[in-house]
């Protein structure tokens, strides 16, 4: 039996949805190509796209594109026509309605937590679609406790019922080192605090410009790297402010940009996992992060954590920060390093297969053929 997995993240800009799908798609080529254990045999694996786009440099996985136009239409028409015989992963929180042997995960509960973050045709039509899908799909995966509870709570789900394919961070150690990097953009390494996410309202950046400005030289100048959403905050960030605005900055300098700062902050509202302040911590960042979200699960006790929602307690984390002596820096670094270990996108590619293997097992042409549910049950 075919595996099919939607490859309609490879045609999208990248963000955190689709670096997931990016690296775990990766992982699970490179561990289908070394190993011939059984319980990795999940059959020919195809990528179905839209359209033409760039190809990561895969082994096993094998890309095909599918005409029939594209976005949603595409995958409630063509990408269902063509996977309707296998087992269909879809990693980016859509997918078909019609497909039964459907591997799904939602990311997070954003759509309904700030709506504002999105264009309100978006809205409309995932706040229809993702329920259905839920209910529909014969498995469900997502990347945190966290995002299972709040997801289940807006579409009427059982939290239960989603598998954890978590999130990672050690693709930052593929990229290449740059110590030139920060001097590039204007920064001088060690003497700049760094932040990396768009522009959406959940990030808060208005609140964290705001709580830096107040700080004045007490803390050192901070760098935001990012690009804008629909729903994109106001910049806020003046002559005055010793704000950078980077904007979004390509792969190959973030790794420099991390390893050059100070310190990471990470202010967001509500986050399902949180890719940034793991990618800090796996390269040696110190971290101040927002309790809120799945942040407390995701980064244990490794941050200095502030409430994102007090602009008093965000400016307090930013000036108790300087002000740490060298030997607390180092700890919260030792902290970062082992917390971030114990994710990587090898693991989450082997869960990804025992939850399709599972799907198999249970008998996707049964249910492809007669349309009836089985849910795989969470370990």
């Amino acid at each position: 039996m075919t595996t099919y997995i939607n490859g309609r993240f490879l045609t999208q800009p990248l963000s955190g949805v689709q670096r997931y799908a990016r690296e775990i798609t990766r992982a699970l080529d490179a561990e289908l190509a070394r190993s011939q254990r059984p319980q990795h045999q999940l059959g020919p694996i195809e990528v179905l796209l839209p359209h033409a786009a760039p190809m990561p440099d895969w082994q096993v996985l094998r890309p095909r594109v599918i005409g029939g136009g594209r976005g949603h239409l595409w995958e409630q028409g063509a990408l269902w026509r063509a996977s309707r015989d296998g087992v269909l992963i879809s990693l980016g929180n859509s997918g078909p309605l019609r497909h039964r042997a459907h591997v799904l995960c939602l990311h997070d509960a954003n759509l309904w937590e700030f709506p504002q973050a999105y264009g309100w045709r978006y809205r409309m039509l995932h706040r229809v679609l993702r329920p259905r899908l839920a209910r529909r799909a014969a498995a469900l995966m997502t990347v945190s406790r966290h995002s299972a509870q709040a997801i289940a709570r807006h579409l009427g789900v059982d939290a239960a019922g989603f598998r954890i394919v978590s999130n990672s961070a050690d693709h930052v150690l593929d990229l290449p080192a740059g110590r030139d990097v920060p001097a590039r953009y204007g920064l001088t390494p060690g003497g700049y605090l760094l932040s990396v996410g768009n522009r959406s309202p959940n990030k808060n950046l208005c609140r964290l410009i705001a709580a830096h400005a107040e700080c004045g030289d007490q803390v050192p100048p901070l760098a935001l790297v990012g690009g804008g959403v629909p729903g994109i905050v106001a910049d806020t960030a003046g002559p005055g402010t010793r704000v950078k605005m980077l904007g979004r900055v390509p792969d190959t300098d973030l790794r420099g940009l991390y390893e050059g700062a100070a310190g990471f902050v990470f202010a967001a509202l509500h986050e399902g996992f949180g890719i940034p302040p793991l990618e800090a911590m796996r390269l040696g960042a110190p971290v101040l992060c927002a309790h809120s979200g799945a942040m407390p699960e995701v980064l244990g006790d490794a941050p200095l954590w502030f409430d994102p929602r007090s602009g008093d307690d965000m400016r307090a984390a930013l000036i108790r920060f300087a002000r740490m002596e060298s030997g607390v820096r180092a700890a919260m670094i030792h902290a970062g390093h082992r917390q971030a270990a114990l994710y990587n996108w090898r693991k989450s590619a082997l869960a990804l297969a025992e939850v399709v293997g599972e799907v198999q097992r249970r008998g996707a042409g049964d249910l492809i053929e007669a349309g009836a549910l089985v849910p795989v049950v969470p370990s």
